[in-house]
């Protein structure tokens, strides 16, 4: 609660004096005008006991999947030994109310289960219950749903797909109902579920022997009589028995068809953001961004670091070993991947003004400097006529040497004006990119409002040497030549360049699953290290205010300082890990190796890993550079970067997973429109309708194969007509498939 109570700022003595209280009575009339409550828990607590009468003896705050809280359970405990459970939500227009959050309904804890993406998790009948687990399991994650046994269906369960399981019922009727709905719920999301026999473990005596269930026993219960939680830890999992989903009846198959397999899938959970991720300097004005513009913080943040690598550029460096000479240029390549509603480009814009500023101020440096040295050049000019002159005359008079001296001065007089200075660049040929690097040799940043056009222009076999190049300047140090017919031959010194834009999860899933499935493998899109994919928020509020000045004048500081540290170094400035840092990013470095290198990982996974060491150095040093360290990098900027680390990868699972999630849609999507479609019909069929994730040839193809794999289609050959031709293959439907029509 004190989390979540430190994202809203508090309600006035004046503003909570008049906040209205209703007591409604058809709560069910209100669901669908739920919103996330401006105001803190304490707020909540204040309205439930006003509501009610008394203060309740338990809150327990609902969060959405990017962290605003969302409702609360109130439990108000009876003389009679009964409970009074109501849920207290915020409602549009009335204010506070008891009434239930509308469908899809969060998780408890759903934070928590969020950034830790691999825990395994334990379902309990109530947040009291939950609260015991968490005690009795602490490697594990204790959620519930909310109102009751009942209304199981009613909360969103995705997050805990494919998740390892235990549920632990209560010891009632209801309480095994359920836990058999949330079960099978869980089981069709891939989970791995198994169920405690409550009445078995309620039956042992803490005291040992045997005695009479009590009815409604559980895990709060378990708590408050067993002392020895190892033990009762370890007579739970004995009572734990695998989940069996029930069989559905099909349609029997026929002799040449198998059963039909289910297609079901799920993005894997990502870590939410956490404001911890950010120094100071940037951590107020990038969560202020997004709670203005109701975007996830993940969006600005990424902006915001891919703008300070540019400043950086090549002028800093870091060198992750004490006797080798390998060096890291900070530069980094974000992609931030949402519907198109998850104001991507919001965010990116308010996060990149002082990056324009910057280059607006050295623009107009650049313009009053010209205009000088047009005036200077018009008095060469004059200058150079005369001393002319003068070497024609003394030529003619037959001093060579004075009219070759004088001749010599005029030299130069015709030069070209330096190029106008850059920093951002949105869209030039890889021929216009290499000059503008080598007028800008620190960097420049490439901001992509759609990233999917420049990664899909990279797909096509007349840019692959545009891709070479790109390829190259992600390392921030290499060196590029090429040679034009009408350029001649051009020199970049140095290829670096950061990259920053956001792109459609449909967008990217294509050239996701060309990388897994080999047809473009060579690293592109696993150069995209700062790859976001948060969770979409259900919910919307208006937000209109000022942004914060304090946090924006502290992060546009950031950006001055870091410009200031590199403008006017000829040589980079090469950092090194403290001691205590150096420990920290090695042992980081024998695991991630060990892990990337011991072949249980997808080829193109494997491959993001091991450009990841890159990525650390590079936040480290910025995280370094932000927060003043003028010596070696820090232990604290190292362990934060190590913490993006974290964060990162859960958004790296979500990602590859996103090439598979989208074939198995597809082929989900025939299914439910398979009757606009002919009994016999071709892949040419399916791509003609055009229907969204299944467009290209590419993607009908894998999805009509993941349906022969699952048994619901077959192929069936078509001869060559008599006109000539080649045969073309057609599928048919399963014969079970055509009878649940």
């Amino acid at each position: 609660m004190d989390k979540l109570s430190e994202v809203f700022a508090p309600f006035s003595q004046s503003e909570f004096s008049q906040a209205v209280y209703d007591v409604v009575q058809d709560p069910r009339a209100l669901e669908a005008k739920t919103i996330c409550p401006p105001a803190r828990a304490e707020y909540a607590e204040a309205a439930a006991a006003r509501l009610f009468g008394r203060a309740p003896d338990g809150l327990w705050p609902y969060a959405t999947p990017d962290r605003q809280a969302a409702f609360y359970v109130c439990r108000w405990n009876q003389q009679d030994g009964k409970k009074e459970i109501r849920p207290l939500s915020y409602v549009e227009g009335k204010g506070w109310a008891f009434a239930a959050w509308r469908r899809d309904r969060p998780l408890y804890r759903l934070d928590e289960i969020s950034a830790k993406p691999n825990a395994p998790i334990v379902v309990c009948e109530g947040e009291k219950a939950a609260d015991a687990a968490a005690r009795i399991f602490p490697q594990s994650i204790a959620t519930t749903s909310s109102g009751g046994a009942n209304a199981a269906a009613k909360s969103d369960w995705t997050p805990l797909a494919g998740r390892r399981v235990l549920i632990w019922p209560d010891n009632d009727d209801n309480g095994r109902k359920y836990a058999g709905e949330v079960a099978a719920i869980l089981a069709a999301l891939g989970c791995d579920v198994s169920v405690i026999d409550a009445k078995a473990l309620a039956s042992l005596d803490p005291a040992g022997g045997a005695r009479e269930p009590a009815t409604k026993w559980d895990a709060a219960n378990a708590l408050a009589e067993c002392s020895d939680l190892v033990a009762l830890r370890k007579a739970a999992f004995n009572f734990a028995k695998a989940f069996d989903p029930p069989t559905v009846r099909r349609p029997e198959p026929t002799a040449d068809w198998p059963e039909l397999k289910p297609i079901q899938t799920s993005l894997p959970a990502v870590a939410p953001f956490d404001p911890e991720l950010l120094p100071e300097a940037l951590r107020g004005y990038v969560f202020d961004i997004a709670s203005r513009q109701q975007s996830p913080p993940d969006f600005a943040a990424v902006a915001a670091l891919c703008g300070l690598s540019t400043l950086i550029g090549n002028r800093a460096r870091i060198q992750p070993k004490q006797f080798d000479d390998w060096q890291i240029v900070p530069n980094l390549w974000g992609a931030m991947v949402g519907a198109p509603s998850a104001m991507k480009s919001p965010a990116l814009k308010a996060a990149l003004p002082p990056i324009y500023a910057l280059q607006d101020a050295m623009r107009k440096q650049w313009e009053a400097a010209q205009r000088e040295a047009k005036a200077d050049g018009a008095m060469e000019k004059l200058d150079a006529r005369v001393k002319r002159k003068r070497a024609e005359k003394a030529f003619q008079q037959g001093g060579s040497d004075e009219a070759r001296r004088l001749l010599a001065e005029t030299a130069g007089d015709d030069q070209d004006p330096p190029p106008c200075p850059r920093v951002t660049i949105n869209d030039a040929t890889v021929e216009k990119l290499g000059e503008l690097l080598n007028e800008n040799p620190r960097g420049l940043l490439l901001i992509r409002d759609e990233l999917s056009g420049f990664i899909a222009r990279m797909e096509r076999e007349e840019f692959q040497g545009e891709r070479a190049f790109y390829l190259e300047a992600f390392s921030g140090d290499g060196q590029f030549t090429y040679d034009r017919i009408g350029r001649g031959t051009v020199y970049i010194e140095h290829c670096t360049l950061s990259i920053v834009g956001g792109v459609q999860p449909s967008r990217i899933a294509p050239l996701v699953r060309g990388a897994m499935s080999g047809k473009a493998d060579d690293g592109l899109i696993q150069r995209f290290q700062l790859a976001v994919w948060p969770d979409a928020s259900p919910n919307w509020i208006w937000v209109d205010r000022r942004p914060n000045a304090a946090a924006r004048a502290a992060y546009e500081d950031t950006f001055l300082r870091l410009h200031d540290f590199t403008k006017d170094r000829e040589q980079p400035a090469v950092f090194a890990f403290a001691d205590d840092a150096q420990e920290l990013f090695r042992t980081w470095m024998e695991e991630i190796q060990t892990e990337a290198r011991g072949g249980k990982l997808p080829s193109s996974l494997e491959s993001h890993l091991l450009k990841m060491p890159k990525t650390v150095c590079s936040l480290a040093l910025i995280f370094h550079l932000v927060e003043g360290g003028d010596g070696p990098v820090s232990a604290e900027a190292t362990a934060r970067a190590l913490d993006w680390v974290d964060y990162l990868r859960s958004h790296a699972n979500r990602l590859y997973s996103s090439g598979l999630t989208q074939i198995e849609q597809g082929a989900r999507l025939i299914i439910e429109r398979r009757e606009q479609l002919p009994d016999r019909f071709t892949a040419r069929d399916v791509q003609r309708k055009a229907w969204s994730g299944i467009a290209d040839k590419d993607a009908v193809a894998d999805a009509i194969d993941l349906l022969i794999g699952n048994g619901y289609c077959r192929e069936v050959p078509i001869a060559a007509t008599t006109s000539g031709g080649r045969p073309t293959t057609a599928y048919e439907w399963n014969p079970c498939l055509k009878r649940e029509r």
